[in-house]
């Protein structure tokens, strides 16, 4: 085995195992917010964008002689975490219930780890009710957990806010499923 290869298959061993554990923390309970430092590594690092397949020519100087255009670079992908953010019915109150997984948050995107980031929040719904209403509900809850931050330390250049209703459910089989409604946190620059 190359140097190359055994350095990909490690990086894909890592990216795996780093998705494991995201996907752990999402299937939490919504009671227990994640830790300060869990936050922070999922925020911190864009996740490097997966790059196609290379292919080995079968004789000499037939890659030379290719006419197919060389694909650009695949962009990062942007660090994000999907936290479960519980909000009073058919309202943009942040729920008591999500104090602490809030101040959690507060206190990782102020953190000198992430102090350089910029951070969009993204509210999303389930599929109960319009379309309309939907989007517009997200855009209520991004906008009063954007506002939560900014009142707890997070300079509020740092954040924009968007809701994007019930365009991309997390769980397509139940699309009224509580893991539907929640709040994205992406990081946008830095």
């Amino acid at each position: 085995m190359s140097t190359t290869t055994i350095l990909r298959s490690a990086l894909a061993i890592a990216l795996l195992a780093a998705c494991a554990g995201l996907h752990a923390q999402d299937a939490q309970d919504p009671q227990s917010a994640p830790s300060v430092d869990s936050i922070i590594e999922s925020l911190k690092a864009d996740a490097p964008a997966q790059q196609p397949g290379q292919t080995r020519a079968l004789r000499p100087g037939a890659a030379s002689m290719s006419t197919a255009p060389v694909a650009a670079p695949a962009k990062p992908k942007p660090a994000s975490i999907n936290m479960q953010i519980n909000f009073e019915y058919n309202s943009a109150e942040i729920a008591g219930s999500s104090e602490k997984t809030m101040a959690t948050l507060a206190k990782a995107l102020a953190s000198p780890q992430l102090e350089g980031r910029k951070f969009t929040v993204i509210g999303h719904t389930d599929a109960s009710g319009s379309a309309a209403y939907n989007k517009a509900l997200s855009d209520r809850r991004a906008a009063a957990v954007r506002r939560y931050l900014t009142e707890n330390g997070v300079s509020a250049a740092r954040l924009k806010a968007m809701g994007k209703g019930e365009s991309q459910l997390l769980n397509t089989e139940d699309p009224n499923a509580g893991e539907n409604r929640r709040v994205e946190i992406q990081a946008t620059g830095g």
